[in-house]
């Protein structure tokens, strides 16, 4: 089963380049051949000229997306989710406005999976990190609350990145995960 983690984000954009960091921070491990990491954040449109890049014989089976989303449900700073994307793709016109987006150059979870769903490029078994951001402005460093959790969201990426049964574990929902309080990625 070939394994592609992803991080999406901004650099330099305080807690919204998590996702950059993680894949920046994985990168550098000694991964079994099957697993790939790498900064998936150059835009939907060319992730999904990425994904459609690889040879028949050696398309991802499993995506594991790592970002941080600002849901407004209730989610802590720095709170972690983790769920396996149900893949329902929205209504025709927020794809459309997800393409356009992407054209444009909005770099955003959500956007990613949509285009990457939509054009076919993703795999069908995608799993989603997300992280609830705390600043929201320029600069190289996470808060307080997004720093706490990056060595244990790391450890969980590579977690999910290398254990099917890990992944099983994990509920099925739609995009932002139906996140409740207290039902965090521990």
């Amino acid at each position: 089963m070939r394994v592609i983690v992803g991080g999406v984000g901004y650099r330099n954009l305080r807690d919204h380049s998590v996702g950059v960091a993680v894949t920046d921070h994985l990168e550098w491990r000694e991964w079994p051949a099957h697993v790939v990491v790498e900064d998936l954040s150059y835009g939907p449109i060319a992730v999904v000229q990425r994904f459609e890049d690889e040879a028949p014989d050696r398309r991802f089976d499993r995506a594991v997306f790592v970002a941080a989303v600002a849901r407004g449900d209730g989610r802590p700073p720095g709170a972690v989710s983790a769920y396996r994307w149900d893949g329902v793709l929205p209504s025709p016109e927020k794809i459309q406005g997800s393409v356009c987006e992407a054209v444009t150059g909005v770099i955003a979870l959500d956007n990613t999976l949509i285009v990457g769903r939509h054009f076919g490029a993703l795999p069908e078994d995608v799993v989603v990190v997300e992280v609830e951001p705390f600043e929201h402005e320029a600069g190289e460093t996470f808060s307080a609350a997004v720093q706490r959790r990056f060595e244990p969201l790391c450890e969980l990426v590579t977690q999910l990145a290398l254990d099917p049964a890990a992944v099983r574990r994990l509920p099925v929902a739609p995009l932002g995960g139906g996140f409740r309080p207290g039902a965090e990625a521990r």
